[in-house]
């Protein structure tokens, strides 16, 4: 499930997944706040994923893909929050990928992440 974080700055936009993301999750949580938060510019993004996360389901990876198809070019910045380093070392090892600048954080460090968004 997605939750999005309402405890951020008002410059940046977060969410936390925990459980396992289903498309119902994309559709009814990302995609219209994120839909909103581009309409004022590029957003900075924070994606917190602690312990407790179990996957996605099919529809949840389509979504994901027309997500990022969609918002490809709509970010500023992208600090990724998680402790688990295999997610952790795929973002890193793809963060060439992404059209913004993109950092990984583990989960104590998620203030930091914060402020680097800030910067």
């Amino acid at each position: 499930m997605f939750k999005q974080l309402t405890d951020l700055p008002a410059d940046i936009l977060g969410f936390e997944a925990r459980g396992k993301l289903t498309a119902e999750d994309y559709e009814t949580v990302l995609m219209p706040a994120m839909d909103a938060a581009v309409t004022k510019g590029p957003v900075r993004l924070l994606f917190v994923m602690p312990e407790g996360f179990h996957g996605m389901e099919m529809g949840a990876m389509r979504d994901d893909l027309m997500f990022g198809l969609k918002h490809f070019r709509d970010f500023r910045k992208f600090a990724f929050v998680t402790d688990d380093e295999t997610l952790a070392s795929l973002t890193r090892n793809f963060a060439f990928m992404i059209p913004a600048e993109t950092r990984v954080f583990s989960v104590a460090e998620r203030d930091q992440a914060v402020s680097w968004l800030q910067a």
